[in-house]
This record gives C-alpha cells, sequence and structure tokens, in this order.
C-alpha cells in the first residue's frame, strides 16, 4: 500500500529533524511525506529545504501569505489541504501528522496491517505519550479518540467525508464521518508515538474556550456540553476548564456561529456521544 503523509509544521527548527528522522527510518517505506511550512519565523524552512535535498520521497513547501502564529484547527488544516493539492495523488493511505512527535520504527508497517486485514477500516492509528516523569500516555481525551498528530486514512474514506474541514473540530468530525458512514476506526494503545511537547503549550490560555467552542460546532447539546466540560475539570484538576468550556460554548452561540453538521449529522452525533456514555456506566453494552 502506498502512503502519503503531509506533515504542517510551524517554528519546529528543535522538533523537525527527529520528527522526521523517525519517519524515514521506518520499517515500512513511505511514498512521499510532504512537509508544508505554515508561516515559521524561526530556522524551519532551511531545516526543511535540507531535509528535501537529503531524501527522494520527501517534498518542501511554503504555503505563502499564512500568518505567522500558532493556531489549531482551521490554520492547520489550510496547511495540509495546501500540501495535499501540491502532492502525488498515487496512494492508497493518506496520514495527517505533526512536526513535533516521534514515530517507533514499526509504525507505518503494524497500521498497514491493520488496513490491510479490514476492509471496512476507514482510519488508523496509535497513541501518544508526553516526557513528564518519564513517559505519559496523554489523557485529556477519549480512548476512543484518534488524535490528530497521528492519523492515516483509507484513500476511499478519506474522500467520502469530503477530507479535512478547515476549523476547529475537525479531528472529531472526521471521526464522527467516518462512524456516520459505516466505516471503522481502529487505534493501537500498544503503538505509542512520543509527543516532543505537551499537547495545547502553545494554547494554554485559550484551549479550553475553544474545546467549548468545539462541542458548539459539532452539535452538542446542554447535558453533552456539562458532561464534557466536568470531565475537562476532572482531567486538570481544576475547576477553570469547566468555565471556560461552557464560556466557550456559549459565545459561539450568540455569535451564531455556523455549525460543522447538518441536522442529520447533529442528530448522529448526539446519539452517538449518548450511547458511549451509556456504555462507559455499564448500561448499554
Amino acid at each position: 500500500m502506498k502512503i502519503l503523509v503531509i506533515i504542517p509544521v510551524f517554528n519546529e527548527e528543535k522538533n523537525l529533524e527527529k520528527c522526521i528522522d523517525s519517519f524515514v527510518n521506518q520499517t515500512y517505506k513511505l511514498s512521499q511525506i510532504t512537509i508544508v511550512d505554515d508561516g515559521s519565523t524561526d530556522n524551519t524552512p532551511l531545516i526543511g529545504q535540507k531535509l528535501e535535498k537529503s531524501h527522494g520521497n520527501i517534498k518542501f513547501l511554503r504555503k505563502r501569505g499564512s500568518k505567522s502564529v500558532a493556531s489549531p484547527g482551521k490554520k492547520i488544516i489550510q496547511a495540509f489541504n495546501y500540501g495535499l493539492n501540491k502532492s502525488s495523488k498515487n496512494f492508497d493511505l493518506i496520514g495527517k501528522f505533526d512536526g513535533d512527535i516521534e514515530l517507533p520504527k514499526n509504525y507505518f508497517q503494524k497500521i498497514v496491517k491493520f488496513f490491510k486485514s479490514n476492509e471496512k477500516l476507514g482510519m488508523c492509528g496509535g497513541v501518544l505519550a508526553v516526557k513528564k516523569k518519564g513517559f505519559k500516555i496523554e489523557n485529556m481525551y477519549n480512548k476512543t479518540h484518534l488524535r490528530g498528530p497521528i492519523k492515516l486514512y483509507r484513500k476511499n474514506s478519506f474522500t467520502k467525508i469530503g477530507g479535512l474541514v478547515e476549523s476547529m473540530g475537525w479531528d472529531t468530525l472526521d471521526e464522527l464521518k467516518m462512524l456516520y458512514y459505516d466505516y471503522e476506526i481502529k487505534i493501537d494503545h500498544k503503538l505509542i508515538g512520543f509527543h516532543l511537547r505537551e499537547t495545547g503549550e502553545r494554547y494554554k490560555n485559550t484551549k479550553f474556550i475553544k474545546q467549548g467552542r468545539v462541542m458548539y460546532l459539532l452539535g452538542y447539546d446542554t447535558i453533552l456540553l456539562i458532561i464534557g466540560s466536568l470531565k475537562f475539570s476532572f482531567v486538570n484538576k481544576s475547576i477553570s476548564p469547566f468555565f471556560y468550556s461552557i464560556y466557550g460554548y456559549y459565545n459561539s452561540l450568540f455569535k451564531k456561529e455556523k455549525k460543522l453538521v447538518n441536522n442529520k449529522l447533529s442528530k448522529f452525533v448526539r446519539s452517538y456521544r449518548y450511547q458511549q456514555i451509556l456504555k462507559k456506566i455499564g448500561i448499554n453494552n
């Protein structure tokens, strides 16, 4: 299976070489690795150009006109889609990865086996650990959520869901669409990559407001909002994330922001979320 990997990067001079080394030294060779610089102000472009010259399967691009600021969601996927448009279309699997991760050498070899053994598998990946008093698996998300920095999609499922949406919440919306179209998602919790910086490190002051906004964009109702916000507070051992998340949701509601889901998909999202909650508490097995 031919694999295209696209890596949007912004100011990754400290991490990019280590990241790319872990991609080019895989036991399963990647067909193409496209690095998209998204307005970096450090030496990231020089490193990207050097990597392109050193490896025949690496393509380095600079997205012109990008604001020189780190921003989750829309900006990252704009860079991803820019790279997709300028990359080879001859692939079976497409990956969206970050430039601050390090993968085990057998990462893609294992993932390809999952795809080959299950034609209904639409999306697959491992998990991420962060270096914090040793290596600790990041647990701010559900165990059924495939993390945005390490996603690999089957080409036909990627096309069916309409690719990646340039918005906050894209990496939850893609999963919900996969399930909506009856594809399966696989997360190998034994396949561990390393995050070279803690998730949300660049956005600590606003990340829970953004999480509340995402819940609005995905069509959550008030009960799901409260449950999700309480989880943020529980995981972070602070009451602040709860109120920030609530604020983010209602701020988007009052602004009448356009949601990412239509009525039919919105109903599916709420139904699926409630089923997951009931399953967790042992009511719906």
